[in-house]
């Protein structure tokens, strides 16, 4: 069940702020507040916008299948605008799914097979396709539910599209089926922030455990660096192979820029569940949520792809 961390982090999350603000939560949750995790994207294969809504649960509650099923918020009435287009989202549970497409909605989440089992609810563009996304638009989301309004606008910002891929073998002999993926990048100017995902054959795209950077240190500059291999977070990590990929491997990069408001919501995110354990702080999350709690996030993608020949 560790991909609650990951898609449905929100049921356990109370108050978003940044990473270097200890924060002791109110562990009553008497009232609970919506949680939003929406997405917009403009690129090669863009997924359509959606959104999903849960509300909160107490920091230190049992989580199972059944409590998962009655945290998420049904009948809310969405739009998404960017002053010209209005777009309304439809409701759409995997109990409505055929098993083929379950599956097929299971990917398009990042879940794994195990989640297929939960009845999981987005909000997602009427069409199940991509509307006409322009990069460097602004994009205001409205959520109607429960007497409430909640708002939030996010930019699409203009994709930076990496130079090249390669890749290196590993020194050590007893690795030799390994390579480490290597980038090429020119940095445009002025402030960026970044998030990447990577794909391995026919995997879903899965985002590294620490996927966003922004680029105070490289700013302008032309340089080569390393990319770590995305995890799936329903699975075990394996710390012999972590980050790297096989020979033989078919790899498609997803890299994407955002804007700041959407980098310090995963930059604290990830930053929350990697320091995890009983000696280490309670941390808040970024939100750009207004009247609730969450991220409503832009991406302006390119896809990648590089083949490693096998041995």
């Amino acid at each position: 069940m560790q991909y609650l961390r990951f898609i449905i982090f929100f049921l356990v999350i109370f108050v978003f702020s940044s990473c270097e603000t200890e924060y002791i939560p109110d562990i009553s949750n008497e009232n609970p507040e919506i949680v939003v995790e929406g997405f917009i994207e403009a690129g090669p294969n863009a997924s359509p916008p959606y959104v999903i809504l849960t509300r909160t649960s107490p920091f230190f509650s049992t989580i199972d299948a059944n409590k998962i099923d009655e945290l998420f918020v049904h009948d809310a009435v969405i739009t998404v605008t960017d002053g010209t287009n209005t777009t309304e989202l439809i409701e759409l549970c995997l109990n409505d799914l055929t098993p083929s497409q379950q599956q097929l909605a299971a990917e398009f989440l990042g879940l794994g097979n195990d989640s297929i089992g939960i009845n999981i609810c987005i909000y997602i563009e009427q069409s199940l396709t991509p509307i006409l996304v322009q990069p460097g638009s602004t994009y205001d989301l409205r959520i109607e539910v429960e007497d409430k309004v909640i708002t939030a606008s996010t930019t699409v910002p203009f994709p930076a599209p990496l130079d090249s891929l390669s890749y290196l073998d590993l020194p050590d002999p007893a690795n030799d089926s390994l390579v480490e993926l290597r980038c090429f990048f020119s940095d445009p100017p002025e402030t960026n922030y970044y998030r990447y995902f990577t794909k391995r054959n026919s995997d879903p795209l899965y985002p590294g455990l620490a996927s966003v950077i922004d680029d105070v240190l490289f700013n302008s500059q032309q340089f080569e660096f390393p990319l770590t291999a995305g995890q799936s977070r329903t699975e075990q990590i394996d710390i012999n192979t972590y980050g790297y990929f096989w020979k033989g491997d078919t790899i498609l990069i997803k890299w994407s820029t955002i804007d700041e408001a959407h980098y310090q919501f995963w930059s604290t995110l990830e930053y929350n569940t990697s320091s995890d354990g009983p000696f280490t702080s309670f941390t808040k999350v970024a939100t750009n949520i207004e009247g609730g709690i969450g991220i409503w996030g832009g991406y302006g993608s390119s896809e990648h792809i590089i083949i490693v020949p096998p041995l």
